[in-house]
């Protein structure tokens, strides 16, 4: 009688279990099964991926071919070789040297490169005093990749100065390591310290996602890269962390300032493309990328493009909202072109005048 007595005690215990392992089950199947059908084929990631690896097969190259193709690499993500100069006149004699580092905006995306660009219309305006722009923007960089590019790349073409030029969009995208379709770098942070994390082989991420789609975990890869990257998906709850990285970049810029003798003009562009956080991201950089420690003959500015262009745009009855919004057209990088290359002439150039 007491062996069945514990047996009934035992089946109650038991069956909750199986009904807790059944529901879970049906959880688990119901929420992979709406991810799988409906949220990752409308997701960035999904398009992205897919994109990428269609290209790779119409080129006949595997994943990782493709990738060095266009340039992949562990220390920048994308965008290794991308470079446009302007020569100065050439009636000049003493040469000036302004390399631009930025984003899709200063690559001149969406209108004619080289020539409709802010960087090209600078370089039209400051030609005959000597002034020769090299370009390196590349799109899709946030203000992350756009100091390691600096890092790798700019000491080969002996600046005078360096604009380091943003929008607001730049200032959230070092929080993720995917964009574009591509892995890229990203810092993490133990206090004040600062750690590179390479980007992911192209490969590699791609046959991650795979697995998780073919062995029905999808949403668990959503999830883990959701959690990774927070603080690009809740930047108001992180502020820390961008305070930390700005930090981290403007001492960079400092010393490389310092070490190298030359003004680097840290650039905040006209631009709409607003999301949340924004305005107080826009504020930390401010104060994070050019005011940094120990490093006192450095000469790092900071300019603010808005005061000029805004009132510019307004005089001229450009909608300011259309024209600068995302990725602004040829007359808003004319209207840039003019108060950075004023400023440029003012400070750099002709100092005196």
């Amino acid at each position: 009688m007491l062996m069945k007595s514990n047996e009934l005690n035992i089946k109650p215990w038991i069956m909750w279990l199986v009904m807790f392992l059944l529901m879970a089950l049906l959880a688990h199947t119901i929420i992979e099964s709406t991810v799988q059908l409906f949220f990752a084929k409308r997701s960035g990631i999904w398009r992205y991926l897919s994109e990428f690896r269609n290209n790779a097969q119409k080129d006949g190259l595997s994943l990782d071919q493709y990738g060095k193709k266009m340039g992949l690499d562990p220390y920048l993500g994308w965008g290794k070789t991308d470079v446009r100069i302007h020569e100065p006149s050439s009636g000049a004699t003493h040469i000036k040297t302004i390399l631009f580092i930025g984003d899709s905006v200063t690559a001149g995306h969406d209108v004619r490169a080289g020539e409709e660009d802010y960087p090209a219309r600078i370089a039209a305006m400051l030609g005959d005093k000597g002034v020769r722009i090299v370009n390196l923007a590349v799109r899709g960089y946030g203000v992350d990749q756009m100091w390691l590019k600096l890092l790798t790349t700019a000491v080969k073409y002996h600046p005078d100065a360096i604009v380091f030029a943003y929008i607001a969009h730049d200032l959230i995208r070092p929080a993720n390591d995917f964009n574009f379709g591509l892995p890229k770098p990203r810092f993490r942070f133990s206090g004040s310290r600062g750690k590179l994390a390479l980007a992911e082989e192209i490969a590699g991420f791609n046959q991650d996602y795979d697995d998780a789609r073919s062995s029905f975990r999808v949403s668990w890869w959503y999830a883990s890269h959701y959690w990774r990257n927070k603080e690009y998906y809740a930047p108001k709850l992180f502020t820390d962390y961008y305070m930390r990285l700005y930090r981290h970049i403007g001492d960079g810029l400092a010393q490389l300032s310092q070490e190298w003798g030359i003004p680097i003009m840290v650039v905040k562009l006209t631009n709409i493309d607003d999301f949340n956080g924004a305005r107080k991201l826009v504020q930390l950089a401010a104060t994070g990328l050019v005011h940094p420690t120990g490093w006192q003959s450095a000469r790092v500015n900071y300019l603010d493009l808005d005061p000029c262009v805004k009132p510019k745009a307004i005089a001229q009855e450009v909608d300011i909202d259309k024209e600068f919004y995302h990725h602004p057209g040829p007359v808003g990088h004319a209207l840039m072109a003019e108060c950075l290359g004023d400023y440029i002439d003012s400070t750099l150039i002709n100092p005196n005048r």
